[in-house]
């Protein structure tokens, strides 16, 4: 579904869809990671693959535009790719780098419906040491 949905999305925008571009989204899909755009280049090129950087870069920003991925800031000068845009948080291991969803409705930290209206988006990031680098 993710694939389909972000194949759509790079057409409506003018786009053809390449072998980078379809790279790209198979990358993508499924992907918990959060990876950098950064990330996503040389983890795809890693096979052998040629294509550029800003064809990494321009497919992540329309996939942003069109909300098929999410784009997470997490340090002063990087940011981070989700193809789940489900309602949901992130915790930022400021030690290792790593970050992790955190299922907010299950902790009930945020209804859905609140006094001044229904949520629809938001954006949570919690900051601190993974269990990992604790231990």
């Amino acid at each position: 579904m993710f694939k389909e949905k972000a194949v759509e999305a790079l057409r409506n925008s003018g786009l053809k869809i390449t072998k980078p571009r379809l790279w790209i989204v198979e990358y993508l899909d499924g992907n918990k990671n959060h990876p950098t755009a950064i990330d996503i280049f040389q983890e795809v090129r890693r096979e052998d693959k040629d294509f550029s950087f800003a064809t990494v870069y321009n497919t992540l920003d329309i996939l942003v535009k069109e909300g098929i991925i999410k784009q997470i800031k997490t340090e002063e000068k990087s940011c981070r790719y989700d193809p789940n845009t489900g309602l949901h948080g992130h915790f930022y291991c400021k030690n290792c780098g790593k970050l992790f969803d955190v299922d907010l409705k299950q902790t009930n930290f945020l209804d859905e419906t609140i006094s001044f209206g229904k949520v629809e988006d938001y954006e949570i990031k919690f900051y601190g040491i993974c269990n990992s680098c604790i231990n």
